[in-house]
């Protein structure tokens, strides 16, 4: 990519490839919802008994941000960007820190600067994968990936997560998730619906 060694910031999902991730993971946008994040739940319409459906709006910090000039030097098919970070509640007076991503895009198309991500976002409930395309690597136009699994609380999830840069630093994750099963404790008791706050665990490059 002829940017070998250089940090550079964007987003996925995985998708948390997606980031990457996160993926995850995700330029700024006119239309971007107020930063605010919610997490809800309701009986899935095909089904109440099998699971339930939920929308989780986060914002992604991203402290790491590198991009690998793979293969012929400068920008080529195959090169990489890897990216990870935080996942960030802006609900109530504080932020709050709910979990953290990381993930992944190889570029697959030089003249639409397009690439295949896969990210992971890490909730107190469980895992969410993403994989899917975006354009733009390393600062996509907004994108809609698939969920494609995931574990604990969102072992059978399935779904999409629709991601947005607001700053360089920061992009918007809306996960919407079907199918989310309660999570388990060794004691046979299910976890709080509220996430639990967790420490930052990437530090920056």
């Amino acid at each position: 990519m002829g940017f070998a060694g250089r940090s550079f910031i964007f987003l996925a999902v995985t998708a948390l490839s997606g980031s990457a991730g996160l993926a995850l993971i995700g330029s700024a946008s006119a239309d971007v919802a107020p930063r605010k994040t919610a997490a809800t739940a309701a009986p899935h319409p095909a089904d109440a008994s099998s699971g339930k459906s939920r929308t989780i709006r986060v914002e992604a910090r991203l402290q790491v941000g590198e991009e690998l000039d793979l293969g012929a030097t400068g920008r080529s098919v195959g090169d990489q960007f890897v990216f990870s970070g935080n996942l960030v509640s802006a609900e109530g007076p504080e932020e709050r820190s709910v979990g953290r991503f990381g993930g992944f895009c190889v570029i697959t198309d030089l003249e639409r600067n397009a690439g295949q991500c896969s990210s992971t976002a890490v909730l107190p409930e469980g895992q969410i994968t993403v994989q899917g395309e975006q354009t733009g690597i390393p600062a996509p136009v907004p994108a809609v990936n698939a969920i494609t699994g995931g574990t604990g609380g969102f072992r059978k999830a399935r779904g999409q997560v629709t991601q947005r840069v607001l700053t360089p630093a920061a992009w918007q994750l809306v996960f919407e998730v079907s199918d989310t099963q309660p999570h388990r404790t060794g004691g046979g008791r299910g976890t709080s619906g509220t996430p639990t706050p967790l420490p930052p665990s990437f530090p920056g490059k």
